[in-house]
């Protein structure tokens, strides 16, 4: 089978454009996060205690918005995955279901649909699109609140990265019918 776009239908480079999209808007609310901290600052004025409090705000605020940023774009590259690869086997006669088998996670059937379409992601794309799924998965279910549940903006942006990566990867295998 072949990955196909039909114009006028973005493919996936319409995924790595949304992905991008929603980076650029975390990237936008935590700009304005830190200008209320700011600002809040320059109100209450900036003594030991008013610093300690407005910036205890201020981070568990961003944290909270990466983590849920994160979280979210994981599913949403599960939700495209499912959507783009089920619209692929039609488009070539075929029918597929996006459902994982017994303890598969998505990525590994994510794996195994490309191999249908003779096409590899490298290893570390889909290697960093587990570990957001294994993050995820503890920030859900493990016992307490670790810090190591704690998603950072560098975590973000390698998650994004890497997504971005995946989709561009695909888009380089599509060819257009019309």
């Amino acid at each position: 089978m072949r990955l196909i776009r039909r114009y006028p239908e973005p493919g996936a480079t319409g995924n790595c454009i949304e992905v991008g999209h929603h980076q650029t808007a975390v990237e936008y609310a935590i700009a304005g996060i830190e200008k209320l901290h700011d600002a809040n600052l320059d109100q209450l004025g900036r003594d030991p205690f008013n610093s300690e409090m407005e910036g205890t705000m201020r981070d568990w605020v961003i944290e909270s918005l990466l983590q849920g940023a994160y979280l979210r774009e994981y599913h949403l590259w599960e939700k495209d995955c499912k959507a783009y690869f089920i619209a692929m086997a039609e488009r070539n006669g075929a029918t597929t279901t996006m459902k994982t088998k017994g303890t598969q996670s998505f990525p590994d059937l994510v794996k195994e649909t490309l191999v249908s379409y003779d096409v590899t992601v490298p290893v570390d794309i889909l290697d960093a699109v587990d570990r957001m799924r294994v993050k995820i998965n503890d920030m859900k279910h493990a016992a307490g609140l670790e810090l190591d549940h704690f998603i950072s903006a560098k975590d973000y942006a390698e998650a994004v990265a890497a997504l971005e990566g995946f989709w561009m990867h695909l888009a380089g295998f599509e060819r257009m019918a019309w």
